[in-house]
C-alpha cells in the first residue's frame, strides 16, 4: 500500500525541512485546539498563537484553515499505511494475518484517538477534492482486510461470506473504540476491547469444523 499524497499544499518557502517542521507544529496545535473548541470555532489566529508562528508567517505554510484538514487526513493515511505495511508477512496463515491487522490497527486508533475523531466529525466540512481522496484511501484500506478475508474463505479457514462487507464490519468494530469512547472509556480498557473484538470476529467467521481458536 503506497503512500498517497492528499494534496500539494502551496508554499512560498523553498526549505522543505522547514515546511515539514512548521506544518508539524500546525498539526500539533490543531490536535490540541480542534478537540477543545471544534474545527469551525478555532481560528487561524488561535492556531498562530498556539504554534508561536506569527499569523503572517502562518500563511507561508498554509493558505486556508481547510489546509489543516488536509494535513490531518494525510497523517491519518500514513498511520494506516504503517499498520498495513507491518502486516505483510505472506508466510502467515489468513487467521494470523487478520489477527495481526486487528491488533495493530486497534493500537493505532488508540494512539491517534483525537485525530480519528476529528476526521469523522469534520468530514461534512471537507471539500469535494478532500472527500474523494479520503474515500479512495479508505477503499484501499478496506481492500487490505478484504484480501486477507477472501484468502481465508478460499482456504476454508473462514466461513463463506461477502469479504468486502465483513472487511468494513471489522474496521467499524475497531473504530468503535474511538467513536463510542464517550460511553466505553469509563467502562472498559483497551485490553478488554481487544479481547471483545477478537472474540466477535473469530468466533463469528472461523469455520466451525476447525479446532476452537484461542484468543
Amino acid at each position: 500500500m503506497k503512500k498517497i499524497a492528499v494534496k500539494q499544499i502551496p508554499t512560498n518557502i523553498k526549505n522543505e525541512s522547514l515546511v515539514k517542521k512548521r506544518r508539524q507544529q500546525i498539526f500539533k496545535a490543531a490536535m490540541k485546539l480542534f478537540p477543545q473548541k471544534g474545527y469551525h470555532s478555532t481560528t487561524l489566529r488561535e492556531i498562530s498563537k498556539e504554534t508561536g508562528i506569527t499569523l503572517g508567517n502562518l500563511y507561508d505554510y498554509i493558505s486556508t484553515k481547510e489546509d489543516i484538514l488536509y494535513i490531518i487526513q494525510e497523517r491519518a493515511t500514513q498511520a494506516v499505511i504503517e499498520v498495513i505495511s507491518t502486516n505483510q508477512d505472506e508466510t502467515c496463515d489468513p487467521l494470523e494475518k487478520l489477527r495481526r491487522l486487528i491488533n495493530s490497527e486497534l493500537d493505532m486508533v488508540d494512539k491517534y484517538q483525537d485525530m480519528i475523531l476529528i476526521i469523522y466529525q469534520e468530514s461534512h466540512a471537507w471539500s469535494k477534492e478532500l472527500l474523494q481522496t479520503s474515500l479512495k484511501n479508505e477503499r484501499r484500506h478496506v481492500e487490505q482486510y478484504e484480501k486477507v478475508i477472501a484468502e481465508g474463505i478460499k482456504k476454508g479457514v473462514f466461513k463463506g461470506t461477502n469479504a468486502r462487507m465483513l472487511a468494513n464490519m471489522v474496521i467499524m468494530l475497531i473504530n468503535t473504540w474511538v467513536l463510542r469512547r464517550w460511553d466505553l472509556g469509563a467502562r472498559i480498557n483497551i485490553k478488554e476491547m481487544r479481547r471483545c473484538i477478537l472474540e466477535a470476529v473469530f468466533n463469528g467467521i472461523v469455520n466451525n469444523d476447525l479446532q476452537p481458536i484461542s484468543i
